[in-house]
């Protein structure tokens, strides 16, 4: 009887626990709907504005571009604030691990990059870490235009994001976009004639730089979120899988001993019986 016991109480652990990941994925599910709407929404504008910063940088003269007198370089690093989402954070700082020099400082954005980062030799700047809890663009642009005010002021020689790019649902990968300095654009044919640009190429960089940094890290943002909620959903699809094939088990379990328990008592009772006759 007392592996009957016992059975019954894995039976309920199990139980609640298949629940617990079953919920979780749900909500999983729809929060990767709505952030995949919105990066899907966002990402031709971004793609566009992004194209035009690295084809006006090209166009101009390498005796204006800026000289920078420090090797300081500032990455702003996503990661999520909450666990079970399988390798996703893990992923992150191992890549992070190839990228980052001494010297470096870092803007961690989640509470798991902040705990990681924490006792590190790195220079953290904690104001941002609670960012992602709700993505709303004009606080992402607050960190834009501090980010974009750091560099100019030449505390960095280059501002990186690191985050994870989705792919697909099964896919994602740790990824350092370089945001400042713009980013010449590789594709320009050099015979082809340029745009004629008002005032100056250089000027309507800076007019849209602003915009650009903002748009840029936004979408970081919520591709990097994509990325976390896919990958949390998997983790509880297969936690939730996992947890039927031990109930189905346990139940077996129980069964076979109950069918046991179940047949010593009717033997034990015709064994009596036969004792008085």
């Amino acid at each position: 009887m007392s592996t009957l016991v016992k059975t019954k109480r894995r039976i309920h652990s199990v139980t609640g626990t298949r629940k617990i990941t079953n919920a979780m994925e749900l909500v999983a599910s729809v929060k990767l709907k709505r952030f995949r709407d919105v990066m899907s929404n966002s990402s031709n504008y971004v793609a566009s504005i992004k194209d035009i910063m690295m084809h006006l940088n090209t166009m101009i003269e390498d005796d204006e571009t800026k000289v920078v007198k420090t090797d300081k370089r500032l990455f702003i690093i996503l990661n999520s604030n909450l666990g079970l989402c399988a390798r996703y954070n893990n992923d992150i700082f191992k890549f992070a691990e190839n990228v980052l020099r001494k010297g470096d400082e870092i803007i961690p954005i989640g509470l798991k990059g902040y705990t990681h980062y924490k006792n590190q030799s790195f220079k953290l700047n904690e104001n941002y870490v609670s960012l992602n809890e709700k993505i709303d663009f004009n606080d992402v642009n607050k960190l834009a235009c501090f980010v974009m005010n750091e560099y100019h002021l030449n505390k960095y020689s280059e501002v990186h994001v690191i985050y994870m790019q989705y792919v697909n649902s099964l896919i994602s990968h740790a990824e350092d976009e370089r945001l400042l300095p713009i980013p010449f654009d590789k594709d320009i044919e050099e015979n082809l004639l340029p745009p004629v640009v008002e005032p100056s190429p250089k000027e309507l960089i800076k007019e849209l730089e602003p915009i650009y940094l903002a748009s840029a890290l936004y979408q970081a943002m919520i591709v990097a979120q994509v990325s976390e909620q896919s990958s949390r959903n998997n983790a509880m699809k297969n936690a939730t899988d996992n947890a039927d094939e031990i109930l189905d088990k346990l139940k077996l379990e129980y069964n076979k001993a109950r069918q046991g328990a179940i047949t010593q008592e009717i033997t034990e009772v015709i064994s009596g019986a036969g004792e008085f006759e």
